[in-house]
C-alpha cells in the first residue's frame, strides 16, 4: 500500500475508470506518479454479468493499469448518494493518502450514480481540508479536482495525449467483456454493450486527440482556472 497518492480516480462502477481515463492512469504511472482508483460500487445492478464476473474483470484490468492502490466502497449500485456517510468515507481516503489531485465525472452525467460521485468529489474535496470535519485522519485538501466528460461533447480544459497508451487502455477496458462489446464476445443487450457504443468511444478518443494534434486523447475539465508557470513548456517547447 502506498504512503501517498498523486492521483485518485473516483468511479461509480468498476470499468468507469478504464473507459473514461484509463490512458491517463497508465500515462501518469509511466511518468512516475502514484495513481489510485476508488470504485464506489461493485456493479451489482448491471443488466449483464454478475458481481463475481465484474470482480474478476477488475483484477484482469488492474494487471494492465497497474494502479498503486485500488479499493471498492461496496455501496449500493443504482443508489449512490452524496450524503454525510459517503463523504466521510471519501474524506478519510483523501486524508489517509494525502491525495494531490482528484479525478471524477462531470456534474452533468446522465447516469444518476455518476452524478452522485461527481457531487461527492466536490464536497469531499472541500471537507477533507476542514479541521472540524469528523475523520480518523488529519485534515488534507487536494490541490486540484479535474473532471472527465463521459458521452457528451463538451469543451475541455485540456486533453491528455494517450497515443502511446491507447492500446493498453482499450485492452484494460476490454477486460470487462460482460459489459462491453468485444470482437471475441460480441454485443450485449445494452447501449454500452453495443458495437455502436464501442465505435463511438473509439471515435471520441480520436476526436479529442485530433483537437490536441495527436492520435488519441482523453479530455478533462478543470474546476476553476488552471495555473501555468511557463506557457512554452506547457505546449511542449523545451
Amino acid at each position: 500500500m502506498p504512503d501517498a497518492l498523486d492521483y485518485l480516480i473516483l468511479a461509480a462502477h468498476p470499468d468507469d475508470a478504464e473507459l473514461f481515463c484509463g490512458g491517463t492512469i497508465i500515462k501518469m504511472r509511466e511518468l512516475g506518479y502514484s495513481v489510485g482508483i476508488l470504485d464506489f460500487s461493485r456493479g451489482e445492478a448491471a443488466t449483464c454479468g454478475t458481481v463475481e464476473m465484474r470482480d474478476a474483470e477488475t483484477v484482469a484490468a488492474d494487471a494492465i493499469l497497474q494502479p498503486a492502490w485500488r479499493a471498492n466502497l461496496c455501496l449500493p449500485d443504482s443508489n449512490l448518494r452524496d450524503n454525510d456517510a459517503t463523504r466521510r468515507l471519501v474524506v478519510d481516503i483523501i486524508r489517509q493518502f494525502r491525495v494531490k489531485m482528484l479525478i471524477a465525472p462531470v456534474d452533468s452525467c446522465r447516469h444518476p450514480d455518476h452524478a452522485a460521485v461527481a457531487a461527492v468529489a466536490r464536497n469531499a474535496s472541500f471537507f477533507a481540508g476542514a479541521g472540524t470535519f469528523p475523520s480518523d485522519y488529519a485534515p488534507w485538501r487536494p490541490q486540484g479536482l479535474i473532471r472527465h466528460p463521459e458521452y457528451e461533447d463538451v469543451p475541455s480544459s485540456f486533453v491528455v495525449d494517450i497515443s502511446s497508451q491507447y492500446v493498453a487502455k482499450m485492452a484494460a477496458t476490454a477486460c470487462y467483456a460482460s459489459q462491453f462489446y468485444t470482437s471475441a464476445t460480441g454485443e450485449k443487450p445494452t447501449i454500452a454493450g453495443s458495437r455502436r457504443f464501442y465505435e463511438r468511444m473509439v471515435s471520441r478518443f480520436r476526436h479529442y486527440g485530433n483537437l490536441a494534434g495527436v492520435e488519441y486523447g482523453e479530455p478533462f475539465i478543470a474546476d476553476g482556472q488552471l495555473r501555468v508557470e511557463d506557457p512554452l513548456r506547457h505546449v511542449g517547447v523545451r
